[in-house]
């Protein structure tokens, strides 16, 4: 059973590693390393942003597992995206943190349609957001990246 909480800035240095791990930037469409002065000066204006959704989950041991972020992009689509921690992934928490992570959002923003773009390389992460209530749309060219399109409608 996972819980979540907004991200705070207390949590900068935990997102700034979590978004250098190896795998996060080979799965992500900005593959480069991030430096902390720039992902602090990123961080802190998400925090702020009240069309931006940090959220922070822990598991039953009270230890922070993973995060999404739900990115309003206009006012009826938002772009999510997620990490999960190294020592965590390959437990199927995924699926429950997008699950409860868009229908939370959704239930705060009724009508909102959240795009997921996921890199035609990683079928585990679409598998995982279908098993969430996503569904696949099409294949599109994203960030110059063939790339599964997900929605998920509220």
């Amino acid at each position: 059973m996972l819980t979540f909480r907004k991200a705070t800035l207390a949590d900068t240095k935990l997102y700034f590693d979590w978004a250098n791990d190896s795998s996060v930037r080979e799965q992500s469409y900005n593959t480069n390393t991030i430096d902390f002065e720039s992902h602090k000066k990123w961080f802190e204006s998400k925090v702020e942003d009240d069309s931006c959704m940090l959220l922070l989950f822990q598991n039953e041991e009270k230890l922070n597992v993973g995060q999404i972020r739900i990115q309003k992009e206009n006012d009826k689509e938002a772009l999510i995206g997620i990490s999960i921690a190294a020592e965590h992934r390959g437990k199927g928490l995924a699926k429950e943190m997008l699950f409860l992570a868009s229908d939370y959002f959704l239930e705060n923003n009724k009508g909102y349609l959240i795009n997921a773009y996921i890199k035609e390389q990683n079928r585990s992460s679409k598998q995982a957001f279908e098993k969430a209530g996503f569904e696949f749309d099409n294949i599109i060219n994203y960030e110059n990246c063939n790339s599964f399109h997900l929605a998920k409608k509220g």
